[in-house]
């Protein structure tokens, strides 16, 4: 996003042609390779696949540096997408199965990792354009680290993360003993075990809701440039400054998770943090209301709301990998179905936008955390039903 106007130019794409062929198509087809993939991955080496996963991906960079058209980019843009799901897929495997128990505190380290990533990146493109650098340059750079990083994460050992079963708060979805680890999960044919999974209610709410996390991310990001820029009228220094510390507040945020569920349910966590979501978003959009707008209000209620947010997807996606217990690749390969969702959603927030405002479509965002409240109070019911 960073480089788009670099790109648009290069390609000679308007903004709706740029969003066809740098979004909506990679992620599509990028969902139709990686989803088989997802569905075997349970019956390979998971260090063989991540090495693969990320070989794949620096190539698929490469590509995209070389491409000389729209079409050309956006296929390397598919592979990329096709080569970072199986990476992160088996990268997310390999974290909960070695945290039997604290998988959620494993998943919380990924998304503070991830956002100090967020943050980084546009840094080391904006170094190499004042370097006299392009796109095309970052790209092989990316490349060449990516490399490096398939070796690293090939011969690295996992760190042991502190488990609930050492004596710390149940999960979101305390699983039963049996199902905790991978050696205990029934060795199941494979559409067998894709039929099993598949017929668990609570997985699907799970995915859902762990879909539903673009909202408070990707998509808050963009409607918040947005407002802040041409509702407020900030410089684009101004909203890139609000922009970075919202990805210092997800790593801080998800660094305090992976602390607090040491000590609290997760159930409670996400119970807290879905409530105060709500109420930084309310504070954003109040902050940035025509004819009053408040500077302060608004930045520090973007910085506390990706601090709150942060804890989302850890924890239910955490869940969903404990409700398939031993089988993450049938949780990712079933997660694929959501795909649709995750593109038509953001498109029809832009309608929604331009017809109603951008402070309608910034409530919509609301829907986040009110379907983290319903799965935190749902997994409350269920539990006291079941009991």
């Amino acid at each position: 996003m960073v480089a788009a106007p670099e790109v648009e130019a290069l390609h000679a794409v308007d903004h709706a042609q740029y969003t066809l062929w740098v979004f909506a198509v990679p992620l599509l087809a990028a969902a139709l390779i990686e989803a088989p993939i997802a569905v075997v991955s349970d019956r390979w080496p998971r260090r063989r696949l991540l090495a693969l996963g990320l070989l794949g991906l620096a190539f698929a960079l490469g590509w995209c540096a070389l491409a000389r058209g729209a079409w050309l980019l956006s296929a390397g843009l598919a592979l990329a997408g096709a080569a970072s799901g199986v990476a992160c897929g088996a990268a997310q495997a390999e974290l909960v199965m070695n945290a039997p128990g604290g998988a959620a505190r494993a998943m919380s380290r990924w998304v503070a990792f991830g956002a100090i990533g967020d943050a980084l990146t546009p840094l080391l493109i904006a170094a190499l354009s004042y370097a006299g650098g392009s796109h095309r340059s970052a790209l092989a750079v990316l490349a060449g680290l990516l490399c490096l990083q398939a070796v690293c994460s090939y011969w690295a050992a996992p760190a042991p993360v502190p488990t609930a079963a050492s004596g710390g708060p149940a999960a979101l979805d305390q699983p039963a003993a049996a199902d905790a680890s991978e050696e205990d999960a029934p060795a199941l044919p494979l559409m067998a075990a894709m039929r099993a999974s598949a017929g668990k209610p609570r997985l699907w709410l799970l995915l859902a809701a762990s879909s539903s996390c673009l909202l408070l991310d990707e998509v808050l990001v963009a409607l918040a440039a947005l407002r802040l820029h041409d509702d407020c009228g900030w410089s684009q220094a101004e909203v890139a400054a609000v922009l970075t510390s919202m990805s210092l507040g997800a790593a801080l945020g998800a660094l305090a998770s992976e602390r607090l569920l040491a000590r609290v349910p997760a159930r409670a966590l996400l119970l807290g943090s879905a409530a105060c979501s709500l109420v930084c978003l309310g504070g954003f959009i109040a902050g940035t209301l025509a004819g009053a707008p408040t500077s302060w209000l608004a930045a520090a209620s973007l910085f506390l709301l990706d601090v709150s947010a942060a804890p989302h997807y850890p924890v239910v996606k955490a869940a969903a990998y404990e409700a398939a217990a031993g089988r993450p690749g049938t949780v990712n390969a079933l997660a694929s179905a959501f795909v649709g969702v995750e593109i038509v959603l953001p498109l029809l927030l832009g309608v929604v936008a331009s017809r109603f405002g951008l402070a309608a479509a910034l409530a919509i965002l609301a829907l986040q955390p009110l379907i983290m409240l319903a799965v935190a109070l749902s997994g409350i019911l269920r539990s006291r039903v079941e009991s």
